[in-house]
């Protein structure tokens, strides 16, 4: 432990040390990234911080783990990588030969004995950890797009990457991923939010290709528990520039621009569209990868059997940020698919929607059935899989009829209210029950759970109508504050004065955001609405817009009179602040 902690501390000091010296010298000699259109940040910032990184790793890394030949040549090798990002970051080498490099560098590690080991044929182990390397480096590339992200999110992965060295008792893996997380940590003190420095290709490039390359180190296997593990476990663990790239691929080839370039539509990107700043950002989605990382530490200590559902459910929350973060408008003029392309077909098919709730239900429903399983059995659990494998055909069948039957294909997620739910609970119940009926004709259910049915039951109805509520639970997660738009109080704390706060959360151009309510009735003081609360009468309306700074009041209703509404205006008048009302009408 002493040791490791030295190893950190040394690291991080080198690693601040150096990133200062480099923020000096990129200003000196003008290396330095200028604001581009493309581009996210709008201030001239000093580059070559990757150099502190690079340094940052490398020394104690080779110091500690001397012994270890993998992981001083995996090292080395990763310095090189970094080298070629600092010829890119000085002179721009062109996309072919950073690929060129990047495989050149890939099969130098297969010369040395790094592979995944997948298939048992050669030729597929090579090409698969080729695509491995040049996959995870690239990734860690383009999610360098925000000030902190890259950074943050390689210490998260490198953090589970040491739980797994420990619990296998790798000495030098644990060392030298220590040192990594140190080096990072003590750039990540000038590049958090707002930078003072970026890591530029350099570090970059040498944060993917070095995780990428601590995922396949031969003399160790942490990932010994099957083949699947051995996949599983290292995309958990880089989930989130996994997501990055494939989200920004997808919707950039759905939306007909080019996937080569750079732009200001990755998922961080779109997470401040929505509201939330910088440094939120960051640490949502450094959340999501301790979240990954979590499913991982299960996957290994518990086994796939009963991880898979964890690991089921982030898959599908992801799919469904990464829908709603689609729907964000970030880029300007977007160039349209030619009107031939299947793309284009795809894109403008009118049932996609249905046809993607259809699928995703097929997933769900199986989903719920195992997890019932898993909470029935547990330790005895193999020993009743058959009996699941049997039945889950005709499960899946009934209750995918059903739920067709009760209409659950045609509403639109971000509408999804308590009679909607009302329909996935009895939708849910009846699919449950045909399920049970159909078992006893076919099999007279022998061998079967009643509980487990009845589990099925619960679990359909959360994991149904959660993910058609997730569009609205993410909106409310994920929904900001912009510090530019106007600070409104709402006068009628009634149904009207919901509609309009409702309105205000959800339409960010009306450029205006809900305090609170102040309403005359005292059975709703102390209240909330929508997560805001009712101040008071209108005696606390002076005090409430100097506290805080409100712009606006708005009236709720066309319906309210009589000497509260005299106070208000009275006020409002003397503090020279607007006043509205809310009026809803048909003409």
């Amino acid at each position: 432990m002493n040791r490791a902690i030295t190893v950190l501390l040394v690291a991080f000091g080198l690693s601040v040390a150096l990133t200062l010296v480099s923020e000096r010298l990129a200003r000196r000699f003008g290396l330095v990234a200028r604001p581009v259109a493309d581009r996210w940040h709008r201030q001239t910032i000093p580059m070559l911080g990757g150099i502190a990184i690079v340094v940052g790793t490398l020394v104690p890394a080779v110091v500690v783990a001397r012994t270890s030949a993998n992981f001083v040549a995996l090292a080395i090798v990763a310095t090189a990588m970094a080298l070629v990002g600092l010829v890119d970051d000085v002179r721009r080498l062109s996309p072919q030969a950073k690929l060129l490099a990047q495989l050149l560098l890939g099969s130098v590690l297969l010369f040395l004995g790094f592979s995944l080991r997948l298939t048992g044929f050669p030729l597929a182990d090579v090409l698969l950890t080729l695509f491995w390397v040049v996959g995870i480096t690239n990734a860690f590339n383009l999610l360098d797009n925000m000030d902190g992200l890259s950074s943050t999110i390689a210490i998260v992965t490198a953090a589970f990457r040491l739980l797994f060295f420990v619990w296998e008792g790798d000495l030098a893996g644990a060392l030298v991923t220590v040192a990594f997380i140190g080096a990072v940590a003590g750039f990540l003190t000038r590049n958090f939010p707002p930078a003072k420095i970026f890591m530029g290709d350099t570090g970059s490039l040498f944060l993917g290709f070095f995780l990428a390359g601590l995922s396949l180190v031969a003399d160790q296997s942490p990932y010994s528990r099957g083949v699947a593990a051995v996949l599983i476990i290292p995309v958990l663990l880089l989930s989130i520039p996994i997501f990055d790239t494939a989200f920004v691929t997808v919707t950039r080839i759905m939306t007909g621009r080019r996937v080569g370039v750079g732009g200001r539509d990755h998922t961080s990107h779109r997470l401040v569209a929505i509201g939330l700043s910088e440094r939120q950002t960051v640490l949502f989605l450094a959340l999501l990868a301790a979240s990954a990382g979590g499913v991982a530490v299960l996957s290994y200590r518990a086994g796939l059997g009963y991880a898979v559902v964890l690991l089921a459910l982030l898959v599908i929350g992801l799919v469904l940020l990464g829908i709603h973060l689609g729907r964000v408008r970030v880029v300007q003029a977007l160039e349209r698919p030619d009107s031939g392309s299947v793309v284009r077909v795809l894109a403008d098919f009118q049932y996609k929607r249905q046809v993607f709730t259809l699928l995703l239900d097929a997933c769900l429903i199986p989903l719920a059935y195992y997890s019932a399983y898993v909470i029935r059995f547990e330790d005895a659990l193999p020993l009743y899989l058959g009996d699941f494998y049997r039945s889950l055909p005709a499960v899946l069948t009934v209750q995918l009829i059903v739920f067709a039957g009760f209409g659950l294909y045609r509403g639109i997620w971000q509408f999804t209210s308590v009679p909607d739910m009302v329909r996935i609970g009895k939708a849910a119940a009846l699919g449950t029950m045909a399920s049970v009926v159909l078992l006893v004709y076919a099999q007279r259910f022998v061998g079967f759970s009643r509980t487990v049915f009845l589990l099925d039951a619960l679990l359909l109805v959360v994991l149904v109508g959660g993910s058609r509520l997730s569009f609205r639970f993410l909106a409310e997660v994920l929904r900001g504050r912009p510090g530019a738009f106007a600070k409104v109080l709402i006068y009628g704390a009634g149904a009207g004065g919901e509609l309009i706060v409702r309105e205000l959360l959800n339409n960010h151009a009306l450029e205006r955001v809900p305090v609170g309510f102040v309403d005359d009735d005292r059975r709703k003081h102390a209240t909330r609405i929508h997560g805001l609360p009712v101040f008071g009468g209108c005696e606390q309306l002076e005090t409430l817009v100097r506290e805080h700074g409100i712009a606006e009041v708005i009236v709720s209703s066309a319906k309210i009179h009589g000497n509260g509404l005299d106070a208000v205006t009275e006020v409002c008048g003397r503090l020279a602040v607007p006043l509205r009302r809310g009026v809803f009408r048909l003409e």
